[in-house]
């Protein structure tokens, strides 16, 4: 093939240059025509001249923010591009006022077949949906690679121009290239960085964002970006897009359109609510280091033609430097395309055709074999002033976002540890509480929006006096931060006791922002102190009769309690006979033992023992439940106190562990779930016993529950909780008649509406018990019947107010339902089954959970397998 780029000049000088290549009057060429700042006459006169000189071309015209000619941008001019084929056909199509479904079936009926290679689509910005129409064409044709992208008007943002030759004034023409020889590759270069905070989308509709962190969109722009470029978005704001990756790959989105009467800002393409973005820059330098690795790893052999689109954000941020991308890019072929208002880009991999911007995307194509090398030109543009400043700009602003994420990533993880640690909270500048952690809640017993609002008093308990609370007030106004003891009253009345620190925070211009607060809970060894303080003073007996005493709490303790000493290194100094007992070593074999050999092996492979002495190191006690292997192997798991003991010196000279035996109490536990999990398996097979299934039905459900719950991301905990529950999906069935239940045929109307009944005959069984397995057992019976668009039963819930197990169990039931006999059908066969998943995603299924079912069916499949190879 040939690509021949000709400047419109006037009617008798393309008829000459028509003449002079020999371009044919063919539909194996290919017409593109690219303008910038022209009439719509202009461009309907030479259309019509055109299809009067080589009728049979096919042809198609955009309006652009610039032209992509050679490997240079070219502005108000026409650019005629003829792409000659040897061996390929080209039809060109354009459709205006039609919705997206009626210009697919018509693609699908009449343009599209087995030879289709590409299809080139120009599409008017402000009258089409491109997005959605990639993603339906790609639903229907994921091999045909479709590029091009939205119309530009040199960045007036007010009309587009796309035309056919056989529609002047379309919404979106395509051309349609089918061949047998054709080879197609595409590719992009976007290495935008970003900058700045992450931020949520709190409200968004497709491409109109209205949120962002709570907060009106365009408040977010001022506030970032400043005054000029929010009262002046679509000259300034295009040039900083939002990024957000989507399945690990960076996404930008530029602006096209701000609605000051709703207060959205259209971007062009959607942008999914609850994603979260940051701004995004331009650094020239690392996307010039980055572009020279990709098309060196990537382009070695020159090819016949390469098409580009690259984003008019690109073009205004990189300035000078986008000519020296696209002189590399005409390096590997002759080039053509032009700047748009965001790129359609066909990844090879995925198969998926998608809406880009702020990228240069290309497409390569050759009928013949490549076989000349490339030799990249590396002649350097020279770079204006105002670039250079961008470039110093651009890397300051880099270098900069990198040290502050550095230090917030940091200060974030040293908040979460002092979340956890501690009973956190924060108030204004008068005391009222802001914020206030999970531990504050705990402590309390008060919820936050209880707490949020009120002064702290809401805790304090009565006894505590006023001088004290006057005192911490006094120090932390004049910018100190106080600490003390505080006796607080929780919601039911009782008492606790925490050490508080409290200090002011400040702006950097020195106001102050808040007070935060520090505490921790002391109450047990406060009331310890206050026992203890009670028996000495009232207790008027010798110093002797006082050892006595403790002599005989420490035989008790000893009796009742294991204790080990160690040194700073763990190794075992001290252990008390209830220890010995336990353990089945004697005393000198375990003294002089590093403590850590008496552990599970799970606690070494995860680093437990380091955890606790890197804690201990730093004067924390610390509590966990430990599995310990005794003298012969058994196990036996104490809940262990890990104490610092410190000298006068305060510094830390040993380790005290106070452990109380709880392995009766876990293996009853365990017992028990056990036996709850054996209950439900059982009742669940009952229950399709009496329905004349079989047993494994459940086992199999259960197995498909478990599988999809981990693949949507539920915990183990929550995975393992509804394969435990899913058995009993449908135990209601015992309360449904035998000659409803084993009909052989269809139900009547009355009929089903007997049947529907057990999904609220399950619940009603259920809904009472307190064990996590039936409560969960009662959710999945009530809800498994519901359909994702609303028409289920027996609430009529849909989407996301259908809990999790129900739409999981939905799926797996239907999957194992059809493909075994009942008595009123026969199995189905497994493409059956997919074809009805398929037309069921979004109506009874949640369409989520049946992408991952079929990103992942070989696993699912090979349960069923294994299951029905049993049988066999």
């Amino acid at each position: 093939m040939r690509l021949l780029n000709y400047k419109y000049i006037t009617k008798n000088d393309l008829i000459d240059f028509i003449s002079l290549h020999s371009i044919e009057n063919s539909n194996s060429v290919l017409i593109q025509i690219f303008i910038s700042n022209r009439k719509k006459e202009e461009i309907k006169e030479l259309r019509d001249t055109l299809k009067e000189l080589i009728p049979k071309c096919s042809l198609i015209i955009t309006s652009t923010a610039g032209i992509v000619n050679s490997g240079e941008v070219i502005d108000d001019e026409i650019i005629i591009s003829f792409s000659i084929f040897e061996n390929s056909t080209t039809k060109d199509l354009g459709y205006c006022k039609k919705s997206i479904d009626d210009i697919l079936l018509d693609i699908n009926t009449n343009h599209i077949n087995k030879d289709t290679k590409l299809i080139i689509a120009f599409a008017n910005t402000f009258k089409i949906d491109s997005s959605l129409l990639l993603k339906k064409l790609t639903s229907q044709y994921p091999d045909i690679v479709i590029v091009g992208g939205n119309a530009g008007d040199d960045f007036r943002f007010q009309e587009c121009i796309v035309t056919s030759s056989k529609h002047c004034d379309s919404d979106i023409v395509f051309a349609i290239i089918d061949s047998k020889t054709l080879k197609i590759s595409t590719d992009y270069l976007f290495n935008w960085e970003t900058i700045g905070r992450s931020m949520i989308v709190t409200r968004s509709e497709g491409s109109k964002v209205y949120e962002i962190d709570n907060k009106p969109i365009i408040k977010v722009y001022e506030h970032y970006l400043g005054k000029a470029v929010s009262q002046n978005l679509l000259a300034y704001g295009i040039q900083f897009p939002i990024v957000f990756k989507v399945q690990g790959t960076n996404v930008a989105r530029a602006l096209v359109a701000y609605d000051e009467d709703e207060g959205s800002i259209t971007f062009a393409g959607d942008v999914p609510q609850g994603i979260e973005v940051k701004f995004g820059y331009a650094n020239i330098e690392h996307i010039e280091e980055e572009n020279s690795k990709h098309l060196l790893r990537t382009n070695k052999y020159k090819n016949e033609a390469i098409y580009i689109y690259t984003c008019g954000s690109r073009r205004q941020m990189l300035g000078s430097f986008l000519n020296k991308e696209l002189k590399t890019l005409n390096n590997i072929g002759e080039s053509v395309g032009f700047i748009t208002y965001g790129e359609f880009f066909h990844n090879n991999t995925s198969c998926e055709n998608s809406l880009l911007n702020i990228t240069t995307t290309y497409v390569t194509l050759n009928e013949n074999s490549a076989n000349e090398q490339i030799v990249y030109d590396k002649e350097n543009i020279d770079a204006s002033s105002g670039d250079i400043k961008i470039r110093a700009l651009t890397t300051l602003l880099k270098k900069t976002s990198e040290e502050l994420d550095d230090n917030l990533y940091y200060l974030q993880q040293f908040k979460n540890t002092v979340e956890s640690a501690s009973i956190f909270s924060t108030t204004d500048a008068k005391g009222r509480i802001t914020y206030a952690n999970k531990n504050f809640e705990d402590i309390s017993g008060f919820t936050k929006d209880e707490l949020l609002g009120k002064p702290h008093n809401i805790v304090r308990d009565d006894s505590m006096e006023s001088s004290v609370f006057k005192e911490m007030w006094d120090t932390i106004s004049s910018g100190k931060i106080w600490k003390g003891l505080v006796k607080n009253r929780k919601k039911n009345g009782c008492n606790y006791y925490v050490v508080s620190e409290v200090a002011p925070i400040y702006n950097k211009d020195g106001s102050l922002k808040e007070y935060i607060g520090i505490r921790n809970d002391v109450t047990e060894l406060e009331e310890y102190k206050q026992v203890l303080k009670s028996e000495l003073l009232s207790s008027q007996e010798s110093l002797e009769e006082n050892v006595n005493y403790i002599k005989q709490f420490e035989e008790a303790m000893n009796l009742a309690t294991a204790v080990i000493k160690t040194d700073t290194n763990n190794i075992i100094k001290f252990v008390n006979d209830k220890f010995v007992s336990l353990s089945g070593y004697a005393k000198k074999e375990l003294i002089g033992k590093n403590c850590e050999e008496i552990r599970h092996q799970k606690h070494r492979d995860e680093g437990r023992c380091i955890q606790i002495q890197k804690k201990l190191q730093k004067s924390k006690i610390v509590f966990e439940t430990m599995t310990n292997i005794s003298k012969t192997g058994d196990e036996f798991i104490t809940n262990t106190l890990f104490y610092p003991i410190k000298n006068t010196s305060k510094q830390i000279i040993e380790y005290v562990q106070i452990m109380f035996d709880v392995t009766d109490i876990y293996r009853l536990n365990e017992e028990i779930i056990n036996t709850q999990k054996e209950v439900v398996e059982k009742m669940g097979a009952i229950g399709e016993t009496r329905s004349k299934e079989t047993g494994d039905h459940v086992k199999r459900v259960a197995e498909y529950s478990y599988l999809l719950a981990k693949l949507y991301g539920l915990s183990e905990e929550e995975a393992l909780l509804l394969k435990q529950a899913s058995p009993m999906h449908d135990i209601g069935k015992v309360g449904i008649p035998d000659n409803i239940l084993n009909k052989p045929g269809k139900l009547t109307p009355e009929e089903f509406e007997v049947m529907k009944d057990h999904a609220r005959i399950g619940y009603e069984m259920l809904k009472h018990s307190k064990r996590d397995i039936l409560k969960a057992s009662a959710v999945v019976a009530y809800s498994h019947h519901e359909k994702w668009d609303g028409s289920g039963y027996p609430l009529g819930l849909s989407k996301d107010d259908i809990h999790i197990f129900g739409r999981i169990t939905a799926i797996a039931d239907v999957f194992d339902a059809l493909g075994h006999d009942r008595v009123y059908k026969k199995a189905w066969d497994l493409e059956s089954i997919f074809e009805l998943f398929k037309e069921q995603k979004g109506k009874h299924f949640d369409p989520k959970l049946i992408d991952l079912f079929f990103e992942n069916q070989d696993k699912f499949l090979k349960i069923k397998d294994s299951f029905d190879g049993l049988k066999k």
